[in-house]
């Protein structure tokens, strides 16, 4: 890191990334695809940065930030789903946009260095995003780049030598037309079934399970620096799958997630639930889940099957689903 990326506002301090980027199912043959995407955090808005502070993600093998993430397809053949990474942070804690200061993410190709997508980092309107420490970010294109996503700035563990608590972040982007609902939504709910989505069983249901009474997934608000109105950013929710370990992932039976409509029950979204080809995905409890828009109101995002910490009280390990859906731009470029 140079002197440009010297920490310099309160609040800045070490995280990790977590970093995706959303590609249509397709066979794993295309070599004219980005071979990556690097990023960073700034000063300033995408509009009006600033050179006050950089701070450049970082990898420990000098890989790009985000490369591509690989599952196995229904007939054996690899399936690219998108570009995932896990690079670091240092110097960004989720705190920051609670200040006055303003702040932006920039996606980069890896090859060319050419910025592809930008998003400003917006305080979440629902206090309870405050607490627990989440933020959504929405990253659109910039000039005439076809790349647009979203990110999320969770606050993690509290790491003993660190005097704030660190951040990560987990960036979604797609290359390709991104479908998103004309009408806002009140939320979506969440099952996971067995059978693909074009194939569905009633073998198996697992209803996804929030906290609270809310829909699984809701709507992301934000505060509107240009208007005292608060902005739908992204569409997100972080159930937990109750009875469903990922390790049925990797087993010959099919899984797949559906979203239905909170109010109607119109199914929106599927996405069939496939086994990372990398054992690095499998060994660490992680699989990335494609959602396709469906019906007439269909929505598209992803969803991260993620498997947490063993409770002593349960037989199968617990699994956090992380949903992500795309909503209309909310701040004009």
């Amino acid at each position: 890191m140079d002197e440009r990326s010297a920490p310099r506002w309160l609040g800045l301090t070490g995280a990790a990334v977590a970093a995706l980027v959303l590609l249509p199912l397709a066979v794993n043959d295309d070599d004219n695809g980005p071979a990556g995407f690097d990023g960073y955090v700034q000063s300033g808005t995408c509009a009006s940065p600033t050179d006050e502070l950089v701070v450049d993600l970082e990898t420990e093998d000098g890989a790009p930030d985000v490369e591509p993430y690989v599952a196995v397809g229904d007939d054996g053949d690899p399936v690219t789903l998108g570009y995932y990474g896990a690079p670091e942070l240092p110097g960004l804690s989720v705190a920051v946009i609670h200040t006055d200061q303003r702040f932006s993410m920039v996606m980069t190709n890896a090859d060319s260095d050419e910025i592809v997508a930008c998003g400003d980092l917006l305080e979440p309107e629902d206090e309870r995003f405050d607490e627990s420490g989440v933020a959504v970010v929405q990253l659109l294109p910039v000039g005439s780049s076809d790349v647009e996503g979203l990110a999320t700035l969770e606050r993690t563990s509290l790491q003993r030598e660190l005097d704030i608590t660190p951040t990560r972040a987990r960036i979604i982007l797609s290359t390709d037309t991104v479908s998103a609902p004309d009408e806002a939504a009140a939320g979506y709910e969440g099952h996971i079934q067995s059978g693909r989505c074009d194939a569905p069983l009633d073998d198996l249901r697992v209803d996804l399970e929030s906290e609270d009474d809310d829909a699984d997934v809701t709507p992301f608000e934000a505060v509107s620096p240009d208007s005292a109105d608060p902005v739908t950013v992204a569409y997100y929710g972080a159930p937990g799958a109750p009875g469903f370990g990922l390790g049925a992932a990797y087993t010959d039976e099919d899984f797949s997630m559906v979203l239905e409509h909170a109010g109607s029950g119109e199914p929106v979204a599927c996405g069939d639930i496939l086994e990372p080809e990398s054992d690095e995905f499998s060994e660490a409890g992680l699989a990335l889940v494609q959602l396709l828009p469906t019906g007439d109101a269909g929505v598209q995002g992803f969803a991260v099957l993620d498997r947490v910490v063993m409770q002593r009280e349960l037989d199968v390990t617990p699994t956090l689903v992380r949903v992500l859906l795309f909503a209309p731009p909310a701040i004009d470029a």
